[in-house]
């Protein structure tokens, strides 16, 4: 059994390991560990500055039991200071946006840590996790009794972009505020819904509409030793 460190940006990303990850990959002999960042005394996740994160990734790559790290954060409001974050705006594409940013934090960290490089396996989620959720409407809004109002409206949002992953990420139009603004009694709650929602929506679905995240997965894959 392979360990995999995922590195995650909130509570939610580590609930969404946890839940729907970690079950699915330890099929095929990973072993994936959640943890987040600390910062501020007491406090894990969110607020994600480039030093912090730097400093994370390079100790626990430094230790002598280290497990294959890897990281997962949102594109949208990543810090500036991320390596490489001036020269992604500057591609004319998601693709290449994150081709750019997922490059630069790999040379940045190897070389800080002074580690193998494949033992680290940046991934930053397009646009934040709440787009995962757009992979199937349907069973998103059946969470919630009140919540099939809301299909038309979002099915329209998924609709209008290439793809879950393609939906933007101003303040008003990013995934979130779609659920925010359209689920209501009971009003969407991250934490609470968002793993319940993959969870159902189930990892195959999600998979096959998002291909940045299904990229990750199959490199995640690739490390896995035959149980």
């Amino acid at each position: 059994m392979r360990r995999v460190c995922v590195v995650c940006e909130g509570q939610t990303e580590s609930d969404f390991v946890l839940r729907v990850l970690a079950p699915d990959l330890y099929l095929v002999g990973l072993h994936l560990i959640p943890e987040m960042i600390e910062t501020s005394p007491g406090h894990k996740g969110g607020g994600l500055k480039y030093e912090r994160v730097k400093r994370h990734l390079r100790n626990t790559l430094r230790q002598s039991s280290a497990p294959v790290v890897t990281t997962l954060f949102d594109l949208y409001r990543l810090d500036n200071g991320f390596p490489g974050f001036t020269s992604s705006n500057a591609q004319p594409d998601l693709s290449g946006r994150l081709t750019v940013l997922k490059q630069a934090l790999h040379a940045d960290i190897v070389a800080a840590a002074g580690c193998m490089p494949c033992r680290f396996i940046p991934y930053i989620q397009p646009h934040e996790f709440e787009a995962l959720l757009f992979s199937d409407v349907a069973t998103l809004v059946s969470l919630e009794e009140s919540w099939g109002s809301a299909t038309q409206a979002l099915t329209a949002a998924r609709q209008a972009a290439a793809s879950p992953e393609h939906i933007n990420d101003s303040p008003e139009t990013k995934p979130a505020a779609h659920l925010e603004r359209e689920l209501k009694r009971p009003s969407y709650r991250k934490r609470l819904h968002g793993p319940i929602a993959a969870q159902k929506i189930r990892l195959h679905r999600i998979e096959a509409e998002c291909i940045f995240f299904a990229g990750w997965l199959a490199q995640l894959r690739s490390l896995a030793t035959p149980l």
